[in-house]
């Protein structure tokens, strides 16, 4: 069984990796970029909408507010 500091050090590590990991996407995405426009287009967008806490039922809700903007069904 893990201790208190053990649990409290694991935390820890995963707000670092929540914050970091969404930078470092962005950076291979650039690095990609070079060789593979498409895959390195995709990672910038994924950690870029990472790093503004943009969730996919957003984008979607975004959607069919457009939708019903411009007189589409919503579903």
């Amino acid at each position: 069984m893990m201790d208190k500091e053990q649990i409290q050090t694991v935390k820890l590590v995963e707000k670092i990796s929540s914050i970091l990991s969404p930078y470092f996407i962005v950076i291979v995405g650039l690095y990609l970029s070079d060789d593979s426009f498409l895959i390195g287009f995709v990672l910038v967008i994924v950690g870029i909408l990472s790093l503004l806490k943009i969730s996919l039922q957003d984008i979607m809700a975004l959607v069919n507010k457009a939708k019903g903007a411009i007189g589409g069904k919503n579903s």
